[in-house]
């Protein structure tokens, strides 16, 4: 897997990604309405998912390479 998510992308995307967890699943009184709050502590799961593993599908489809430094994985041709 070619990774396409740079050190600082990867730390912004954790942070917000467990904010959006916290928000959606731990407190829950900040939004009132439950299904809101599943929808935005999904997204969150999601977005630590991508940031873990350093590869966003939507990068990949717009071309998107924000790791500075070449995948050694990239010169290999299958």
């Amino acid at each position: 897997m070619i990774k396409n998510i740079g050190r600082l992308d990867q730390v912004l995307r954790t942070g917000i990604a467990i904010g959006m967890v916290y928000l959606g699943f731990i407190d829950r009184s900040i939004l009132n309405d439950a299904f809101s709050s599943n929808i935005i502590g999904t997204l969150g799961v999601f977005g630590l998912i991508v940031a873990l593993l350093r590869n966003c599908p939507l990068y990949t489809l717009t071309g998107i390479n924000t790791c500075p430094f070449k995948d050694k994985n990239q010169d290999k041709k299958d």
